[in-house]
């Protein structure tokens, strides 16, 4: 977790409500674009996620203590769905299947996801973890997959790295094998 949101988290407990708006502030700008994925996985509409998002601020601003004691992103985002999100999302799912009469059962075993690395991290961090990803390749490994990024056909890349249309092929799928399995290291150090 960056130390700006750390610090936001703190301010959001603190009993001064000019310091508690301005940590707010900070919390809405820190958390808004993981928040609003989350959200849109559920709804697919931008509209509806960013007013139940808007309620969502709203009972954190009333009782932040769900978020107090969150020492990573991941964490954060799953106590502030289980706590908060899920509510909305409840009610949103009443109103728009009110003709489907679902149990309550079903209603309240509505779960967290599991949340992947690509919900957790903004576009910029992802980036950057990728190009991180990309330079523990061979450079041979490396020059297909930014061949292959940049739209380039097999043929092409066989082309270019002097081997056969079906070897560039092999050393593609192994390559996005090994850069899953990279990925899914970085994800389960955090």
């Amino acid at each position: 977790m960056n130390r700006r949101l750390r610090n936001a988290l703190k301010g959001v407990t603190d009993p001064n409500s000019e310091r508690r708006r301005r940590a707010m502030e900070r919390f809405v700008r820190a958390t808004f674009e993981p928040f609003i994925r989350c959200l849109y996985r559920y709804l697919g509409n931008e509209v509806e996620c960013e007013d139940v998002l808007e309620d969502v601020y709203a009972d954190i601003w009333e009782d932040p203590t769900h978020v107090r004691d969150v020492n990573t992103e991941k964490q954060l985002l799953r106590n502030v769905y289980l706590f908060y999100m899920r509510t909305h999302l409840r009610k949103i799912y009443r109103e728009r299947n009110r003709h489907l009469n679902l149990s309550q059962k079903v209603l309240a075993r509505l779960m967290a996801p599991e949340l992947g690395i690509l919900e957790i991290m903004s576009e910029k961090e992802l980036q950057e973890t990728v190009h991180r990803m990309l330079n523990k390749l061979k450079s041979r490994e490396q020059k297909c997959i930014e061949l292959w990024m940049a739209g380039t056909s097999n043929r092409a890349i066989a082309n270019e790295l002097n081997k056969t249309v079906d070897a560039v092929k092999m050393l593609k799928f192994r390559t996005i094998l090994k850069l899953k399995k990279l990925m899914h290291d970085y994800s389960a150090k955090d």
